[in-house]
């Protein structure tokens, strides 16, 4: 490669290295919020073999750095999970991420810090599930029975449960439950700048590869 090309190379790679950086900014926002529930439908039950999820589209390629869910009726200290899914012809399907959200009170219980970075845009599954303990080692039991209380929700999507069994998730209208997310939405110059950078890499190693031949 000539002197001129490699600088000029050197130089687009530090604009891409720059460009990756400004598209990582992103800006924060409510994701998802359901509302809060006001009790006038029953509510559905969270523990290890009831779980609840709900469909959501994201379009553009989300973080999710902050979830909340209602629950009532548990113990202080006792755990649920949070569970994030791909979608899967309309159902939950492969696992992305899962975390243990310990609760508080009755109300909104929060988990944060949690950077889950969707793969791309699209349809995905959040669900609410029961957890297990051992208190004794070998010897796991729940940690913890919920109620997610319903009624004036908005939710995002199709809903779904499962028995925690191998069976997975089937479809079930109706479900509510409260959920809040916070996250941040990818800024669209940014995405751009950043395709422009590695396109403009692309070009100018191409073109010396021809010189040398």
């Amino acid at each position: 490669m000539y002197p001129r090309q490699n600088n000029m190379l050197r130089k687009l790679t530090v604009a891409l290295a720059a460009s990756v950086l400004a598209a990582s900014a992103a800006s924060a926002a409510t994701l998802i919020d359901t509302g809060t529930p006001d009790g006038s439908q029953a509510g559905f039950a969270v523990d290890v073999t009831d779980f609840v999820a709900v469909q959501f589209n994201a379009p553009s390629a989300w973080r999710l750095d902050d979830i909340g869910a209602y629950l009532v009726a548990g113990n202080p200290g006792d755990h649920f999970a949070v569970s994030l899914y791909r979608d899967a012809s309309g159902l939950p399907g492969d696992l992305i991420a899962s975390a243990q959200v310990s609760f508080v009170a009755d109300g909104w219980n929060h988990i944060s810090s949690l950077a889950w970075q969707l793969p791309a845009a699209g349809s995905y599954w959040l669900a609410l599930e029961g957890t297990m303990v051992e208190s004794v080692p070998g010897l796991p039991v729940p940690d913890g029975s919920f109620i997610a209380p319903a009624g004036g929700l908005t939710m995002p999507g199709t809903t779904a449960f499962s028995d925690g069994s191998y069976m997975g998730y089937q479809l079930q209208a109706g479900i509510q439950f409260g959920l809040e997310v916070i996250g941040a939405v990818p800024e669209p110059a940014s995405i751009s700048l950043m395709l422009l950078g590695v396109a403009l890499v692309g070009v100018v190693s191409v073109r010396a590869r021809s010189r040398r031949a």
